[in-house]
């Protein structure tokens, strides 16, 4: 207990030093400058976010959708008028890029002309996403850009939101069209299938005429074939018709030549047929008296022969007597020749008449005929010609025929397919017309509302349940500015505070120790009270519990008191500069603003060897979580920070004391 009153020593000599004691005061209110003016600085910086100068410009001319016309930028530049997130100013495009070089304006919003209309074109078949430019001043302040950015992400999704609701309503609009005309189609597709099922029946027929026309083909193919070569010998035929029908005409030429030569005898015979006609009539006159004389001698030798029946006996006479008769008998068969030459001779003259005109209509027919002969030849030549295209052509129909066999033959196996494919056809049909109707129940029943409408252009909505919420940014980084604030002043007091020169004479090592440290505790009390009481009532910061606050603030003071006088009393000057380079490493390492994780691999790793790494967490536990155990896991670990920095500078207290002594004594010795 004796040492205890080298404390009081320590806290005397400074209070009846006053210049000692105002450096003191000054470094007792430096951890509240440090915490609780930043803490009030920024203890709410979004509340004020109406106090920003931001520039809008609208230049959207507006568009055409569904039938309605859609100005956005009007709509956007409405809703920013209602909002107070921020200070807006509307102003041209030249003002604002103006505003943000003079560093009046912190972020400008551009909403471009064509904003309407690409936000409209969603049915277009290459459509474009609406674009209103974001310029954030980065170099007049990179937190407000910050800012700046989550503002538009806010913005971006009402705007989205409320486009998806337009395009709702019109896919809600159109799907009732839609319904309409699925019914419709339904009913079309009932008509199809019965259709269907008619084109399948005339499928088949059709299928077994084409077997028909199979069969029918091979003949035409092979008749084709025949007729080819029937054309060739057709045109061998015509060759020789060409050849007979020039030696008919050179016949008829001779002919010709032999019936004028005819004619002439035919008039000749006409005229010797007159005159043997005359003669034959003169010799009928003269048969007639031939006959009667030649009776008259036969009758008179038979009378004489009577009168003379010797004469009977007389073979000369006789022979006479029977040649007399013979030839009466002659006479009379010459009489009746001579007429029948006669009556032959006038058929002769008359027919000699009929054979010199038949010969002239001979020779008129024998022109006719040649001429006909000359035009036979020549049309022989032209079938010739046409005979050639003829093969030709048939030629041509063969290979046609032969193809139209082949492709008869394909056509009666696409004619199967055809006919399976009618029936699946058929059965799609039928199901596409019962799925018709289905979908037709089912869209028939889909209603549409601004609730329906509101659903589906936020389909998601958060439910924010906050773990341990925590109220303002000022009480988030309240653990990380309350741990700065005591540790620099605890650091600033090594200053104005002597940590090796005794106030009175201690009487050992330990007394020595003890006085230093007692009066950086009290001072540190006194930081620690004047820090939280500013902070609770003057800032309005709430905490889970007041004395659990007020213990861990006492505990977190006096552990960085412990690590600044062994730094400072062991080391001196370079001791505070180890003491700065602590510090810096703290505020990097105790993940007071940012998380732990984002920092660099090797910072982490230097975390754990440092109080603030501690003190941070369990002033957010006792401030925003309440979770009191963790609180005390991390004030044990401060606390034993503190015990050891302070064992480690008693130890070197009482080594330095008894050097000290040591020396004393040997000068005392020595006097």
């Amino acid at each position: 207990m004796k040492s205890l009153k080298y404390v009081m020593v320590e806290l005397l000599a400074v209070l009846r030093n006053w210049k000692v004691l105002i450096p003191v005061i000054g470094v007792i209110v430096i951890p509240l400058l440090y915490s609780s003016i930043f803490l009030w600085a920024f203890w709410d910086p979004y509340g004020k976010l109406s106090d920003l100068p931001v520039a809008v410009v609208n230049e959207d001319k507006g568009a055409v959708f569904d039938g309605k016309d859609m100005k956005l930028g009007d709509e956007f530049v409405d809703k920013l008028k209602e909002s107070k997130t921020f200070d807006w100013q509307f102003v041209t495009q030249e003002e604002a890029m103006q505003g943000l070089k003079d560093n009046r304006y912190y972020l400008a919003f551009e909403i471009p002309e064509n904003f309407s209309a690409k936000a409209t074109n969603v049915l277009d078949e290459h459509p474009d996403a609406a674009v209103f430019k974001f310029y954030p001043n980065e170099s007049y302040n990179f937190t407000s850009s910050q800012m700046g950015r989550s503002a538009v992400e806010k913005m971006k999704g009402e705007l989205s939101g409320e486009l998806t609701k337009a395009y709702t309503e019109t896919m809600f609009t159109n799907i009732h069209k839609l319904t309409d005309g699925v019914s419709a189609a339904a009913d079309g597709a009932q008509k199809l299938t019965d259709g269907t099922k008619k084109v399948e029946d005339g499928i088949v027929q059709v299928s077994e005429n084409i077997s028909k026309l199979v069969e029918g083909a091979i003949p035409l193919k092979n008749g084709a074939s025949e007729l080819f070569d029937g054309a060739v010998q057709l045109e061998g035929g015509l060759t020789q018709l060409k050849q007979g029908a020039g030696q008919l005409t050179s016949g008829l030429g001779q002919l010709e030549d032999g019936h004028k030569q005819l004619a002439e005898g035919a008039k000749q015979s006409e005229t010797g047929a007159a005159q043997l006609k005359s003669g034959l009539d003169g010799a009928a006159d003269g048969a007639g008296k031939v006959k009667a004389g030649t009776a008259g001698v036969a009758s008179g030798l038979e009378q004489y022969v009577a009168a003379h029946p010797d004469l009977a006996k007389d073979p000369a006479f006789m022979q006479i007597v029977e040649t007399a008769k013979a030839t009466a008998s002659g006479a009379d068969s010459l009489e009746a020749g001579q007429k029948t030459l006669a009556e032959g001779a006038g058929k002769l003259a008359s027919g000699g008449g009929q054979l010199s005109a038949g010969m002239d209509m001979f020779g008129q027919k024998l022109g006719e005929a040649k001429q006909g002969g000359q035009s036979v030849e020549a049309g022989a030549s032209s079938l010739i010609e046409g005979s050639a295209k003829l093969k030709n052509g048939l030629a041509s129909l063969a290979g046609g025929v032969t193809q139209l066999s082949d492709g008869t033959i394909k056509l009666e196996e696409g004619a199967k397919s055809l006919t399976e494919g009618a029936g699946t056809v058929a059965s799609g049909s039928s199901e596409l017309s019962g799925k018709l109707k289905e979908a037709t129940d089912q869209t028939s029943g889909i209603k549409d509302n601004d609730e329906t409408y509101d659903k589906v252009s936020q389909p998601v909505k958060v439910d924010e349940e906050k773990l341990n919420p925590v109220p303002n940014y000022g009480t988030g980084i309240a653990p990380y500015f309350i741990s700065l604030g005591l540790f620099v002043g605890a650091l600033l007091l090594t200053i104005v505070f002597s940590l090796t020169e005794p106030a009175g004479a201690p009487k050992s090592g330990f007394a020595m120790f003890l006085g230093k440290l007692g009066f950086m505790l009290i001072v540190g009390t006194i930081q620690t009270v004047i820090v939280d009481l500013v902070a609770l009532y003057g800032i309005g910061l709430e905490v889970k519990s007041v004395p659990l606050f007020f213990a861990l603030s006492l505990i977190t003071s006096w552990s960085f008191m412990a690590l600044i006088q062994l730094l400072v009393t062991t080391m001196g000057n370079p001791g505070r500069f180890i003491a700065i380079i602590i510090l810096i490493m703290q505020l990097t390492t105790s993940a007071g603003t940012f998380p732990l994780e984002l920092i660099p691999d090797g910072l982490q790793r230097v975390n754990g060897w440092l109080p603030m790494a501690y003190s941070v967490p369990g002033f957010r536990a006792v401030i925003s979580s309440g979770d009191f155990a963790y609180m005390w896991q991390n004030a044990a670990v401060i606390g034993g920070f503190g015990l050891g920095f302070a064992l480690l500078t008693m130890i070197y207290f009482m080594i330095t004391f008894k050097k000290l002594k040591a020396i004393g004594d040997t000068a005392v010795s020595a006097a």
